[in-house]
This record gives C-alpha cells, structure tokens and sequence, in this order.
C-alpha cells in the first residue's frame, strides 16, 4: 500500500508540472494581416500637338493636329509590388508606341504643310492634316483607333484608319492572331467568314479585283474591338475606290467564340455563350 501511495504522489506532482509548463508558455506570436492592395486602374489621357501657318492677311493658310492618348495609372502606389512592376511595363511600352505616332505625325505636319502654306495666297486654299485617337477596352485587351484625314490639294480630303491592340496582361501590342488559342485556325476561320460578309457587303460589285487576297490578309489591316465583336475595316482605296467610302465587316462574338477558343474569349472579357 506504502509503494502504491508513493507512486500516485509521483505521477500527482509530473501532472501538475506539466500543467505549470503549459500555463506559463508565451502565447505564440499572431501573424500579421496581409496587406490589402488595389487593383490597377489604368487611365487614358489625351495628349496634342498642332500648329497654324498663316496666309496673307493673318488667315490659316495650312495646319496640322494631332490628339494622341497616354496610358496612366492613377493608383499605382497602392498597387502590390508585382502589380506596380506590370503597371509602369504597360505604361512605358503604351507611351512609347504612342510618342513614337506622335513624333512621326508632328514631323509629317511640319513638313508638309510649311511647304503649302508657302504657296497660299488667301484662306480659300486651306490645307490641313488631323489625326485622332480613340480607344476601347475589351476584357484585358485595349483596342485603339487612330483616324488620319488630311487635305493637301485635288478634289476630296482623304482619310485612313490605323489600329493598335495593347494587351494589358502580356504588356506590350500584339497581332489580332495572338488573341486566339489558336492564332492560325483564327486567321482562316476568320478570313472565310469575312469572305461570305464581303460578298454579301452593299458595294460589292466595286470591290478591287485582288478582294479575296486582301481579306485573307485582314489581321495585317485595320482590326478594331467592340460590344459587338470584332470590326475589320478597310479605309478609301483600300479595298474599293474612293467614293464606296470604308468597307466595315464584323465578325459577331457568337460567330467568334469558336474561332477563338475559351482562352480567348476569357482574355477578351467574354464566355462562350455572350
């Protein structure tokens, strides 16, 4: 009984040892709450540059302008680390490309209309040169439309459109075959269904005999983003004469969902059934 008495003290104090080393423990350390972080909120700003040249009697006798767009991002520092890095990457790689349009367009106006104004004697023989931006954003992909319209002499202004896809994930401009998953079965499935809508287009039967080579080519032209799919555009000239005005064939996001494959309808910010 002794031995027994003895033995059930021991295990009494180890238990209450063991207790007192619990107790007395410091409490584990609480982890940090995450940072909460914004996400980029990307911005565009217009930016210009013209000038006048004037005739006789202080009328303009040529001009030019241009309004061009900036990429900004007003809340970068409350972007993480990783996003703030991807951001400026799309800033400077937006703004290049469009400093870079900016230059070529001042230069071009500086050239030519000083060398038309040289020879104008009244306001009635204006010459001038525009070039304006606009832009849409579709799911990560900025779609922009440059519009060029000048008038340097004969009977009619002529005009052109450029287009500039920038994607916002990738941080750089890309060909319209890059948003598909599979950029080779987009160019033909495309440049079929573009066929049947030339075909079927209004003024047709003015169309420039090559049409057909020039529709297979049509991501190398003027492809522009929109609600309502995806719009290739062929300017004056380009695909008929002058008075047939822009020839504008659409591809529904319907009709493009399986030409661009789920990946790309997600990039664009669309499913396949909208």
């Amino acid at each position: 009984m002794k031995n027994w008495m003895i033995a059930l003290l021991a295990g009494y104090v180890l238990l209450l040892a063991a207790c007192a080393g619990l107790t007395g423990a410091a409490p584990a350390p609480k982890r940090e709450a995450a940072a909460e972080y914004e996400e980029p909120v990307y911005q565009f700003e217009e930016t210009t540059a013209q000038e006048e040249y004037p005739a006789d009697g202080n009328a303009v006798a040529a001009r030019y302008s241009c309004r061009l767009l900036m990429l900004t991002v007003p809340n970068l520092e409350s972007l993480s680390p990783e996003d703030e890095e991807i951001a400026e990457q799309n800033m400077e790689n937006f703004n290049s490309k469009m400093h870079s349009l900016m230059i070529n367009a001042v230069d071009t106006g500086q050239t030519i209309m000083t060398g038309l104004a040289e020879g104008v004697d009244s306001a009635a023989e204006a010459y001038y040169i525009e070039t304006a931006a606009g832009w849409v954003r579709t799911g990560q992909v900025v779609s922009v439309r440059v519009d060029n319209v000048s008038y340097t002499g004969g009977a009619h202004p002529n005009r052109y459109a450029d287009s500039y896809l920038f994607d916002l994930e990738a941080g750089q401009f890309i060909d319209p075959l890059q948003l598909a998953d599979d950029p080779e079965a987009f160019r033909t499935g495309a440049a079929a269904l573009l066929l049947e809508k030339a075909e079927e287009h209004p003024v047709f039967d003015s169309f420039w005999q090559d049409y057909p080579e020039l529709i297979a080519r049509w991501n190398e032209g003027t492809v522009l983003l929109d609600d309502q799919g995806i719009e290739v555009v062929y300017s004056p000239y380009a695909i008929a004469p002058y008075a047939m005005g822009d020839v504008e064939l659409l591809l529904t996001w319907e009709e493009l969902s399986p030409l661009l494959g789920p990946g790309g309808m997600e990039r664009l910010g669309r499913t396949s059934d909208s």
